[in-house]
């Protein structure tokens, strides 16, 4: 079926109020979850809710939960979030980390035991709207799922990265991607579709590889993202966003579901040369444009630029929703007395 971003965001916040969040939060989540099915990152979008309206009975999302800021020292501040949701924490904490590097030119935001703070690009997103490069860097200290490199067992989280380089003249630059072969979402969403997965992605329960995603939630193990390269990124995140923060690393005693970011936000405008800078940026980048391409049809794709593509494709085409993840969003609702046909 094919729905719009605000019907999502209906459907979104429907189900987050009868499992008990706020109006506020569920229009907020909604709105995010609503945005990430718009750029094609379906993994972080509408299938989310299931998760997280399980997770507000089960308490490992607390609605109005307190941010609470634990710790600062100079541009440097760490907020605990307790378990309260992810996208209004992010966000907020985003927010004070831009203001605090205009003020100083850098600073550095900790956020821990905060759920799932959802697609990372929008936090990137916002920073670059305002000038301001940034890095950001998560874990999962309850949710081990990826092999360290040589291993089969879960000994990892997916460990996600994005970096945002605004740049004058042209969408910023948004790097977002997980440290794992791919996210855990993008298997939720094949195994919701009946769908197989590409070589390379997971291993089965006994170290072999697989196509089949259902043979990730047997047992199985995501592999990392070029092979060793993809472990050493993965983990120094474990330790930026868990060890720093003090929010943990993942182990095998710990579980709680929920999420540690690092951020770390500079002002373009702090080295005195932003117009020079951006000018090298601008011809860069139209270098990399101009490359020629095996397919003639087609053309070098800057990172953020599929995105800005595919939502310009949904908001014109709707968004399409697999018959797999619909039953399951229809289950989650009906499980909270909200009939199929009150959803949309």
């Amino acid at each position: 079926m094919k729905l719009t971003a605000e019907q999502i965001g209906r459907v979104v916040q429907r189900i987050l109020c009868a499992a008990g969040a706020s109006e506020t939060e569920a229009e907020r989540v909604g709105y995010r979850l609503a945005n990430a099915n718009l750029v094609g990152h379906d993994s972080h979008g509408l299938i989310r809710v299931c998760q997280y309206a399980d997770q507000l009975r089960d308490g490992t999302i607390r609605s109005g939960a307190e941010l609470e800021c634990i710790a600062q020292f100079g541009a440097i501040k760490v907020y605990d979030a307790h378990l309260g949701f992810g996208q209004l924490a992010a966000e907020t904490t985003t927010k004070a980390g831009i203001n605090l590097a205009k003020e100083n030119g850098i600073s550095a935001i900790g956020l821990r035991n905060v759920s799932h703070v959802g697609r990372l690009g929008d936090w990137a997103e916002l920073a670059a709207a305002q000038g301001v490069v940034s890095f950001h860097f998560v874990n999962s200290p309850a949710k081990p799922g990826v092999s360290p490199f040589g291993g089969i067992e879960r000994r990892m989280a997916t460990n996600p990265v994005c970096i945002g380089y605004p740049v004058a003249g042209r969408d910023p630059l948004i790097v977002d991607m997980t440290t794992s072969s791919v996210a855990e979402g993008k298997l939720r969403v094949a195994s919701a579709a009946g769908a197989s997965i590409p070589e390379g992605w997971i291993l089965d329960k006994d170290g072999n590889p697989t196509t089949n995603p259902n043979d990730y939630y047997s047992g199985g193990a995501l592999l990392t993202m070029g092979g060793h390269k993809g472990f050493g990124l993965s983990l120094a995140t474990d330790l930026l966003a868990g060890a720093f923060t003090g929010g943990k690393t993942v182990g095998p005693d710990e579980t709680v579901n929920r999420n540690n970011m690092l951020s770390i936000f500079m002002d373009s405008k702090a080295c005195s040369m932003q117009d020079q800078a951006n000018e090298i940026a601008l011809a860069y980048l139209a270098w990399i444009k101009r490359c020629a391409t095996r397919d003639s049809n087609a053309s070098v794709l800057i990172p953020g630029e599929p995105e800005a593509q595919e939502k310009r494709h949904r908001i014109e085409h709707g968004i399409d929703v697999p018959k797999g993840v619909w039953q399951q969003i229809v289950a989650s609702a009906e499980g909270l007395g909200i009939p199929e046909t009150a959803l949309t």
